[in-house]
């Protein structure tokens, strides 16, 4: 660590390291202060930038220094200023700092900056290397061989330090002594074509060792007509974190009135991610992927292809775009009327590969626009179905292991798993998979089409099952999916999905189910499909007029002449503040004589229990029609809602329900609901939900005709670590720890309301896994005298992950002094504050009131706006005693005379 010494006078900034504490010029805190007036901006001269007292001494290409115009500062009548102390030269010492690297205002890494002395000794520049500056995204094989703009300096190997612009034509680098960050400029021409939201894998942060624990809770107690019924529940999703291992546990602890205590265990598993080859790793209890085959729960082992680790403009179906500028050409990408990409080409054959992905899709407009206003239009095809991926793209998953169905008390069999995707061009992705297993093997292979008519999916499975007591089956699986979005009318026709099997097929879940109701006599409960049509459509009404909504279900079976078929519409639409709707729901459920015996649905999930009552050949119908309103009562943001809900049911009658619902406080903390409610009697409902900093309290209770309940849950997360135990709301698996020792108080993150504790420690909940993610710190809240050194830190966390983020925090007294020279002028604005050592512990302010940090007892100071000895005076402070807890105690304002220096009277600050 390296500072400057010596020089009275001199402002002294001391450099960071891996683990530093370092201090602040108190005129950086002062310049940056929210209250200081636009004068000292307009002070500076046009080379001066308003968010720092000097320019970057560390600037590319020799900048000119920061001036200040001495005029335009208030300094009385008898005194000259100097603020040379405030102007480049030397204002950044040599030494390694730690902080944020930017390219082209895009985040690159959090890592060590290294700052050497110019040969002259006047300034600091920076050192590289080239892998680093590769890992930036600067392709420097362009650099090499662009013969148009030949680099002053060949780039040497290993480290080297100086103008960056002398090795990439164009290049220019500052450090923010402030933010300690350091941004560069580099031409586009040099740089990589790096998706949109990448991050480089070298800089995805594994984490710290911890153990973190999430929890829900729920005690109900009900009773009806005279018998009462109280149960307890404990949900936990616990993980530990060794390295870029990560072991889970999921389960809960059950309790219940006449029906004793009991743990169940959901699941255990240990994943690690394989960043080189994009792939997640798990070991224990896992599922097989849904997209192709029933999934399925294994005890085994899964290998697959995690998404998450692609930037999100990679994410999903999107088509690549090519074209072809003339000159540098301006490209506009619209979809519905919406620009959703804007860029600017060099001359000749283009490409965009980095779209988001938008839903079910809609045809993409393309606007190319010449540098000499010449302008042309095409259109590129883009509707989708899940199975689609870009150009290039791939997908697979290997999975092996015991099945492990919950409730399926019989011995399954040990299968494999593989399926693949790729996507082959614009218009086409290939898909396959097979299934392989004791007694049980399947294999698909299936296309999916972007076509300019709409997105189809299409592909065909064979399965073959034997199930130990019943004869061997096999036969096939045609599957049809379509898409398309029009644009032209806002209709979204989503998903209509077509299946039909032939008599003998059997997936995966129906064989592992069958050979548990074969064992026990009733094989027939596993329904067999025959065939099954989903429709799905969405209508957007010009002129405001709202929204309809349409979806249908219809399938049938084997081996019953039963079928169901679900048919709902629905109307939505606001007029000025208040917003309403009307539905309509039909259902048709036929079942034939399929049970024969006792039949233990609980250990066969999906067995159509609703049916286990229904006689042969018996007809469930019900139409349900909704009605729903809601009316603001007011326009703060605090203000409840009035909720009314009418329902006509065939077999349930009438329900009528009005509601209540609001929050409390300036974060809205506090929610509650209130409901009144008629079916056949009337019953009443209260609740409310508390979204505190370590967890949330929920609340309910009602009464009815014959019946009361109440209950109360809670619901956080617990992240044990090396500085202690922290508590959160509810976290996820992937978080941030944010160390900033003395900000207690201090606001991390405003959906949670997650604070600094005592400790230092803050929880931010459910960072996105390999994304960079910024977490920012608001002081408010934390001590008058608290100092945050850096406001916001970086991060892209590997998924599952507890990433510890320092935040650097001066907690050292902070004192106003209101005082004059001798003569009672006021003191010169930008004058030094210096202890008995010299160190500059203070500024000059407006209105001659000194900004002094650090000093925590009471001593002389010197008072110093220029090198002669007539340029400055001392003054004695006697500072106030703190009280007991420190905290939150009002900054001491003093008044003061200073005397000239060699003077005998003594001048003591009395507080004001």
């Amino acid at each position: 660590m390296t500072h400057a010494d010596g020089c009275t006078g001199e402002v002294r900034m001391w450099s960071r390291k891996t683990d530093p504490t370092p201090g602040r010029h108190p005129a950086i805190w002062l310049l940056r202060r929210a209250w200081l007036p636009t004068l000292i901006v307009s002070a500076l001269t046009p080379h001066a930038h308003a968010a720092a007292a000097a320019v970057d001494p560390a600037a590319s290409g020799g900048a000119d220094p920061v001036t200040f115009d001495a005029a335009l500062f208030p300094a009385g009548n008898t005194v000259n200023i100097d603020l040379s102390r405030f102007e480049k030269q030397g204002y950044v010492p040599p030494g390694t700092y730690y902080g944020d690297v930017t390219v082209n205002e895009a985040w690159r890494a959090h890592t060590n900056i290294v700052l050497v002395s110019t040969p002259d000794g006047k300034a600091t520049q920076p050192c590289y290397d080239a892998s680093t500056l590769t890992r930036y995204g600067i392709d420097l094989r362009k650099v090499a061989t662009d013969a148009d703009h030949p680099a002053r300096k060949a780039m040497p190997e290993g480290t080297f330090c100086g103008d960056i612009g002398d090795y990439i034509p164009g290049a220019s680098a500052q450090f923010d002594p402030g933010d300690q960050s350091l941004s560069l400029s580099i031409p586009q021409i040099y740089m990589s074509r790096d998706a949109r939201g990448y991050v480089d894998p070298s800089q995805w942060d594994e984490g710290i060792n911890a153990a973190l624990l999430n929890y829900n809770s729920n005690l109900y107690r009900g009773g009806m007509n005279g018998s009462a019924r109280a149960a307890g529940y404990l949900g936990l999703n616990g993980s530990l974190k060794f390295g870029s291992w990560h072991f889970y546990h999921l389960g809960s602890l059950n309790a219940s009135q006449g029906m004793g205590t009991h743990y169940q265990t959901t699941s255990n598993y240990a994943q690690h991610d394989i960043p080189a080859w994009q792939t997640q790793l798990v070991v224990g209890d896992t599922f097989t992927p849904g997209d192709m085959f029933d999934s399925v729960r294994l005890r085994g082992v899964r290998m697959y292809t995690d998404s998450q680790m692609l930037p999100q403009s990679l994410r999903g179906y999107a088509p690549i775009i090519h074209g072809t500028a003339e000159t540098n050409a301006h490209v506009v990408v619209r979809q519905n009327g919406y620009i959703i990409y804007d860029t600017t080409v060099a001359p000749g054959p283009f490409v965009i590969d980095d779209l988001y992905p938008t839903g079910y899709g809609g045809d993409l407009d393309v606007e190319i626009t010449e540098a000499d206003g010449r302008v042309r239009y095409f259109s590129q095809a883009y509707s989708a179905v899940p199975q689609l991926l870009r150009p290039g793209q791939q997908l697979w998953s290997v999975a092996a292991g015991r099945v492990d169905q919950r409730g399926l008390s019989a011995r399954l069999p040990v299968i494999g798993q593989f399926s693949y995707q790729r996507g082959l061009s614009n218009l086409l992705t290939a898909y396959a998979g097979t299934t392989v297993g004791a007694d049980y093997h399947s294999v698909l292979g299936g296309m999916a089409f972007n076509t300019s008519a709409g997105a189809v999916s299409s592909d065909v499975t064979y399965a073959g099952n034997r199930t130990p007591g019943l004869s061997a089956t096999s036969g096939f699986s045609y599957r049809l999916g379509y898409s398309r979005n029009f644009a032209d009318t806002g209709t979204s026709f989503n998903v209509a999905a077509y299946r039909y099997s032939t008599p003998g097929f059997v997936g995966l879940n129906d064989a592992m189910t069958l050979r548990v109701a074969a064992a026990l006599g009733n094989e027939n409960v596993v329904l067999r499909p025959h065939s099954r049509m989903d429709v799905n459509l969405n209508q957007s009404l010009s002129d405001n007029w709202g929204q309809l909504y349409l979806n249908a279900s219809w399938r049938d079976y084997w081996n019953s002449k039963g079928r169901q078929v679900d048919f709902s519409a629905g109307y939505s639409n606001r007029w000025k503040s208040v917003s309403y709707s009307i539905s309509i729901q039909r259902t048709r459920d036929t079942v034939d004589q399929l049970f024969q015996g006792p039949v233990l649905v609980d250990r066969i999930p999906g067995a159509l229990d609703g049916y286990l009552n229904s006689a042969s050949g018996h007809t469930v119908r019900d139409t349900r029609i909704m009605l729903n309103v809601t009316i603001p009562l007011g326009r703060a943001a605090n203000s409840p809602t009035l909720t009314s809900y009418v329902n006509h049911s065939n077999l349930n009658g009438d329900n009528t329900q009005v509601a209540l619902n609001g929050s409390l406080g300036e974060q809205r903390r506090f929610t509650y609901n209130a409901s009144l409610s008629h079916n056949t009697a009337t019953s009443v409902s209260l609740g409310g939900q508390y979204a505190g900093a370590h967890g949330s309290l929920t609340s309910s209770m009602s009464y009815g005709s014959g019946y009361r309940q109440a209950g109360v849950g809670a619901s956080g997360s617990v992240v044990a670590h090396v500085g202690g135990i922290t508590f959160s709301a509810p976290a996820g698996d992937t978080v941030g720890l944010v160390y900033a020792p003395g900000a207690e108080g201090a606001l991390v993150d405003t959906a949670v309301n997650s604070r600094v504790d005592s400790n230092g420690y803050a929880v931010v909940p459910s960072l996105m896994p390999y994304q960079l993610n910024t977490i920012a710190i608001d002081p408010k809240g934390a001590a008058d005298n608290v100092e945050l050194k850096d406001t916001t830190r970086n991060v892209a966390p590997r998924l599952g992950s507890v990433v510890r983020l320092r935040y650097e925090v001066d907690t050292s007294r902070l004192l106003l002094v209101d005082a004059t020279l001798p003569n009672g002028d006021p003191i010169p604005f930008g004058a030094e504050v210096l202890d008995d050592k010299g160190n500059s512990v203070g500024v000059a302010g407006q209105a001659s009131r000194l900004v002094i940090r650090g000093v925590e007892h009471s001593s002389t100071l010197t008072v110093r706006w220029g090198a002669e000895e007539n340029q400055s005076c001392s003054l004695n402070v006697v500072v106030p005693t703190a009280t007991a807890s420190g905290r939150n105690d009002p900054t001491p304002i003093l008044q003061a005379a200073c005397k000239a220096v060699g003077g005998s009277a003594t001048t003591l600050l009395q507080a004001h």
